[in-house]
């Protein structure tokens, strides 16, 4: 049994306990300037820790840095990094490798915020145990517990451990065709969980293009919905989770593989969706398809692009320096030094005629991280 969570150092400090609650200087309120907060957090041997946020209100910058929290996996500052936060959206739930958890609170001079508030907890793997949680096919570790899933082709039985053939989902190694929800075009059935896994050939992306979609609406889509990643695996790419009336744009995957899983809940139900999937070579996965510069891979074929101040070359995989002349008449844009994000070559003078609509003014903005 977990021990009642209990707000533990006001800034910083070493903290050997199973459980507890960790919280930026002076919150709720905001955070005072000029504070550096290191916590060392351990739990009982042969666990790991879990953190999880309740809050989170830190000044934002796209690099975090001016306020931020630093969360690393083990006991000290040369431990693995696993992730530097600001801003004002919650960072995603942690867990160590280890028992012990590292985390550095610091704030500059200027902007103050409300801060963070998270919960600390010892945390065991029930998938790594012999039994793994009784799930007869997959075991998935959460924090804070787990939960069972089975293969392609099958969907939970009521107990919520073993499997049985499903209606819908499977593995699908076809290049192309076409996947809906069960039941289409009428209204899905309740309590579903269908997962399609699509394969292609090495060398290959996958593009799922979605011809009509309707599900359970909800801000975070917690009742009824369609997720897509990138691979297999739990912590693969995430292009989005779905629902509503909305249809999604196109999605292409990153690699030869992608996951799709539609689960519905038990109350509403809706005419869900049907969607179309091709397999195309990518040939910029090689030898970045002989560009010198960019590849931009497109259906059936693919492109070379180069950098700025720079042009395509007549054999369309070299650039070659262009001159930097150049006449703007577009209402936004973007500006940058030959051959940006490298160095810029010597010996250049580049000038950029700017032009807008009559009785509106220029304002140039440079970007952060520019230099």
């Amino acid at each position: 049994m977990l021990e009642p969570f209990v707000p533990v150092a006001i800034c910083g400090g070493e903290i050997s306990r199973d459980s507890g609650q960790i919280q930026s200087p002076n919150y709720p309120d905001d955070y005072r300037p000029h504070k550096v907060c290191v916590w060392k957090v351990t739990v009982a041997e042969g666990f790991h820790v879990g953190l999880s946020f309740q809050s989170f209100e830190i000044e934002r910058h796209d690099s975090c840095a001016y306020d931020y929290l630093e969360v690393r996996d083990g006991h000290s500052e040369a431990s693995p990094l696993l992730g530097r936060f600001c801003g004002y959206q919650k960072p995603d739930d942690i867990k160590t490798s280890s028992n012990q958890l590292w985390l550095k609170f610091v704030s500059d001079g200027s902007v103050n915020k409300a801060g963070f508030s998270a919960s600390f907890f010892k945390e065991i793997d029930e998938c790594a145990r012999p039994e793994r949680g009784e799930c007869e096919q997959r075991c998935l570790n959460t924090l804070g517990g787990y939960h069972c899933a089975c293969d392609p082709g099958f969907e939970l039985a009521q107990d919520k451990r073993s499997c049985e053939a499903a209606a819908c989902g499977g593995l699908i190694t076809k290049l192309n065709g076409s996947l809906s929800s069960p039941g289409w075009p009428r209204e899905y059935p309740p309590n579903k969980n269908c997962v399609w896994q699509l394969e292609a050939p090495p060398q290959h992306r996958i593009t799922l293009l979605f011809e009509a979609f309707e599900t359970e609406g909800s801000d975070v889509c917690k009742y009824d919905y369609v997720e897509v990643r990138s691979g297999q695996a739990p912590d693969s790419k995430l292009h989005g989770k779905f629902c509503g009336s909305e249809k999604p744009e196109r999605i292409t995957s990153q690699s030869n593989s992608m996951h799709i899983e539609f689960k519905t809940d038990n109350t509403v139900s809706k005419k869900g969706f049907k969607a179309q999937f091709f397999s195309d070579k990518d040939e910029c996965s090689k030898d970045n398809g002989g560009c010198q510069h960019e590849c931009v891979n497109t259906y059936g074929s693919y492109s070379c692009q180069c950098r700025s101040g720079f042009v395509l070359h007549d054999n369309q995989h070299d650039c070659k320096e262009a001159g930097c002349d150049l006449t703007l008449n577009s209402v936004t844009g973007t500006i940058t030094s030959p051959n940006w994000p490298d160095k810029y070559p010597s010996k250049k003078a580049c000038t950029w005629a700017i032009t807008t609509t009559p009785g509106h003014r220029i304002k140039l903005e440079e970007k952060k991280g520019y230099q």
